[in-house]
C-alpha cells in the first residue's frame, strides 16, 4: 500500500512560510512573574501566621503568669493571706514609720509584715486570724517560735 504524502507536505510547507514561528517567550515570562507573586503571598501569609501564633502563645501565658506581689492563696479552711492595706487598717503605725512593700508572709492562721522605723532597723508585726473577729494585731518582734504560735509547719517569720 503506497501512501500518497505529496499534497499533505505541499500543504503543510505552505502554512509554515505563512505561519511565522511560536513565540514562547512572552508567556514563559508571564508564568515566572506569576510563580514569583504566589511565593511572596505565600511567604508573607507565614510570617504574618508566625507573628500571630508566636504573639498570642505571649498573650496567654502572660495573662496566666501569677502575680508575684499577690498573697500566696490560702489553704482549704484557712483565711487568705491580708494585703498591707488590710493590714494598716489595724494598726497606727508611728510617725516616720511604714509596711516594706514587699507583702505580707502568711503561715496558717498567722500574718506578719515587716515595718521599716526610721532608726533602730526594721521590726516585724505579727497578727493573728480568728473566724470570729478577723485579723488582729498580736505583737511587734523580729522573730517568733513557730511551737508557740501553734504552727506545725515553718514560716518565714518563725524561728524554728
Amino acid at each position: 500500500m503506497t501512501d500518497d504524502l505529496g499534497p499533505l507536505r505541499q500543504a503543510l510547507s505552505e502554512l509554515s512560510e505563512h505561519g511565522g514561528s511560536a513565540d514562547l517567550y512572552e508567556g514563559t515570562l508571564r508564568r515566572s512573574r506569576q510563580l514569583q507573586r504566589r511565593a511572596t503571598i505565600t511567604t508573607g501569609a507565614a510570617a504574618v501566621a508566625l507573628v500571630f501564633a508566636v504573639g498570642g502563645t505571649a498573650a496567654f501565658a502572660v495573662n496566666h503568669w501569677p502575680d508575684p506581689s499577690a498573697p500566696p492563696a490560702a489553704a482549704p479552711g484557712q483565711p487568705d493571706c491580708p494585703s498591707i492595706d488590710t493590714l494598716g487598717n489595724l494598726v497606727e503605725l508611728p510617725a516616720g514609720w511604714s509596711f516594706v512593700p514587699t507583702g505580707v508572709q502568711c503561715a496558717q492562721t498567722w500574718a506578719a509584715a515587716e515595718v521599716t522605723r526610721p532608726a533602730d532597723g526594721n521590726v516585724r508585726y505579727l497578727f493573728h486570724y480568728t473566724a470570729d473577729a478577723g485579723w488582729r494585731y498580736q505583737e511587734q518582734g523580729t522573730e517568733w517560735d513557730c511551737r508557740e504560735l501553734g504552727l506545725t509547719r515553718p514560716a518565714p517569720f518563725c524561728t524554728s
